[in-house]
């Protein structure tokens, strides 16, 4: 099944290793680390630069990719629930 994520995004769910508030996590650095290599490897994509609420990290076989939405943890983990 895939997974809305915004801006017309959309992932395969099977891929998701996890679902993270940026609010929570931003001023780690263990946030900031995985950020960095994510930016270094051209593997994160952000939906939207302003109101930056959820880091979606996936693997497939090849890569980890980070995904960057402006929609919350808590209805992105809905959605999945509900495929």
């Amino acid at each position: 099944m895939f997974l809305h994520i915004g801006n017309n995004n959309i992932i395969n769910s099977k891929n998701i290793i996890g679902i993270f508030n940026i609010k929570n996590l931003q001023n780690t650095k263990e946030y900031k680390n995985i950020i960095q290599d994510l930016e270094k490897n051209n593997n994160l994509q952000i939906n939207n630069n302003e109101n930056q609420k959820t880091l979606l990290l996936t693997k497939d076989k090849l890569n980890l990719k980070g995904y960057i939405t402006n929609i919350s943890s808590i209805t992105l983990a809905k959605r999945l629930q509900k495929l």
